[in-house]
C-alpha cells in the first residue's frame, strides 16, 4: 500500500483503486471500470487523495448493492402486479416496460457492487481470483449504461405521453394504444441496443497470462477502435440524450400540473367530488355549438387524475435524480480537467459514484408510487393468489 497522501497530492492508479507503481516513462494511472477508461499515463494533483477516493468506492459498493437488492425485489412485485392486473391500456404496458428497464438496471447494478468488491480486495491485497473483476465491472458497466438509455426513454415517453392526452384529450386519449405502446416500449429497446453494440463489439474477456501475477486467466481486452468510439458514445448518452430528456419532462410536468390545478378548482367551485361511474372519466366544461371546431376544456377526475398523479411524480423524481449527471456532464465541459485522466480525475470519479445512488433510487421509488394512487394496483397486490 502506497503511504498516505493528503488531498491534492501526487496521484496515480493501477485499475480504479489506489496503487503507485513507477516506470521509465512516469506514474501509470488506470481509470476505473464502471467509466470504461484505458490506462494512461500521467503526473497531476486532484482534491480526493487515492486512500479517500478508495474509501469512497469500497463505500458505493457496499450501498449499490443493498440498494440494488432492494430494487429488485420492488420491481419484481411492480412486474407481477400489473400483469396480474391485465395489459388492458396503453398506460399499464408502459407501467410495466419501465419495471422490467428498471428490473434490468438494478440487476445488473447489483452485479457491479460485487464485482467492484472483488476488484478492491485484489487491489488491497495479494488475492487474485480466476478471473479478473476488473474486467467483469467493466463489461457489465457498459451493459448498465445500455440499460439506463431504455429508462430514459421510456420515462420521457410516459411524461409525452400523458401530457398529449391531457393537453389534447380529443385527439390522443384513445391514441396510445396497447399494440402501440408495445412498439414504442421495443423501438427503445432495439435503439439502446443498436446504439450501444459497437462499442460492445470492441471489447470483451480473452484469457490471457499476467506476467505480474503469474496466472493465466480471462481478463479485460479492448481494441484500438474503443476509445474513438466510447467519446462519440458518451456524448449522444451522457450529454445529449440526458439533457433533451430533461427539457422535454419539465415542460410535460408543467402541463400536467396545471391540469391538476385546474381540476382541482374545478372539483371545489363546482362541489364535485367523484365523477359519475357512468361518464367518461373527464367532463367537459364547455362546448361552442355554433363553430365546427369543437372547444373543449377538459376536467380531470376518476382514472384519469390519478394516472396524471402517478405520471408527474414518476416524472419529478426522474428530473431531480438526473439532474446530478447533467451537471457533472456540464462541468465536464467547462472544466477540461474535471474528467476522467484529467486532474480532478478522483473527484470526477467520486461524484459519479455517488451520482449512481440517486439512480439507483429513481429505479426503485415507483412501487409507492403506484401503491400510493393506483387503485387497481394497490387491490391486486393484496388480492389473493397475486
Amino acid at each position: 500500500m502506497p503511504k498516505k497522501k493528503k488531498s491534492g497530492s501526487l496521484w496515480t492508479r493501477t485499475h480504479d483503486l489506489p496503487i503507485r507503481r513507477l516506470t521509465s516513462s512516469g506514474y501509470i494511472t488506470a481509470t476505473p471500470s464502471m467509466y470504461n477508461i484505458s490506462v494512461k499515463h500521467l503526473t497531476c494533483f486532484d482534491v480526493i487523495s487515492n486512500e479517500e477516493y478508495a474509501i469512497i468506492l469500497i463505500f458505493c459498493t457496499a450501498t449499490w448493492s443493498v440498494f440494488s437488492l432492494c430494487g429488485i425485489i420492488s420491481n419484481f412485485i411492480n412486474i407481477k402486479t400489473f400483469v396480474a392486473m391485465g395489459l388492458n391500456d396503453g398506460i399499464t404496458v408502459s407501467f410495466l416496460a419501465l419495471s422490467i428497464f428498471d428490473f434490468a438496471y438494478l440487476v445488473f447494478s447489483f452485479c457491479l457492487g460485487i464485482s467492484s468488491a472483488f476488484r478492491a480486495v485484489e487491489s488491497l491485497s495479494s488475492k487474485r481470483f480466476d478471473v479478473e473483476p476488473y474486467g467483469v465491472s467493466v463489461f457489465v458497466a457498459n451493459v448498465l449504461i445500455m440499460v439506463a438509455v431504455t429508462n430514459v426513454l421510456t420515462t420521457t415517453f410516459l411524461a409525452v405521453a400523458r401530457c398529449m392526452c391531457v393537453a389534447k384529450p380529443l385527439h390522443f386519449k384513445n391514441y396510445f394504444t396497447v399494440k402501440r405502446t408495445v412498439y414504442f416500449m421495443s423501438g427503445f429497446a432495439i435503439f439502446a441496443v443498436t446504439v450501444y453494440m459497437p462499442l460492445l463489439a470492441n471489447m470483451g474477456m480473452l484469457t490471457r497470462f499476467d506476467n505480474k501475477t503469474k496466472i493465466s486467466r480471462p481478463s479485460l481486452w479492448v481494441s484500438k477502435y474503443k476509445e474513438p468510439i466510447k467519446n462519440v458514445l458518451f456524448v449522444i448518452i451522457d450529454t445529449v440524450l440526458p439533457v433533451s430528456s430533461q427539457i422535454i419532462v419539465l415542460m410535460c410536468i408543467l402541463v400536467m400540473a396545471s391540469s391538476l390545478r385546474a381540476s382541482a378548482m374545478f372539483r371545489q367551485a363546482s362541489g364535485i367530488q367523484r365523477c359519475d361511474k357512468n361518464n367518461a372519466d373527464i367532463v367537459s366544461c364547455s362546448k361552442d355549438k355554433k363553430t365546427d371546431h369543437i372547444n373543449v376544456t377538459e376536467k380531470l377526475c376518476g382514472k384519469d387524475l390519478r394516472v396524471v398523479q402517478q405520471v408527474v411524480l414518476i416524472s419529478l423524481v426522474y428530473v431531480v435524480c438526473n439532474t446530478p449527471r447533467i451537471l457533472i456532464s456540464v462541468a465536464g465541459l467547462l472544466e477540461p480537467e474535471f474528467r476522467i485522466g484529467k486532474r480532478y480525475n478522483n473527484l470526477y470519479l467520486s461524484l459519479n459514484a455517488f451520482r449512481k445512488h440517486v439512480e439507483i433510487f429513481n429505479a426503485t421509488t415507483n412501487t409507492f408510487i403506484y401503491y400510493k394512487f393506483n387503485t387497481k394496483f394497490r387491490n391486486t397486490l393484496f388480492s389473493k393468489g397475486t
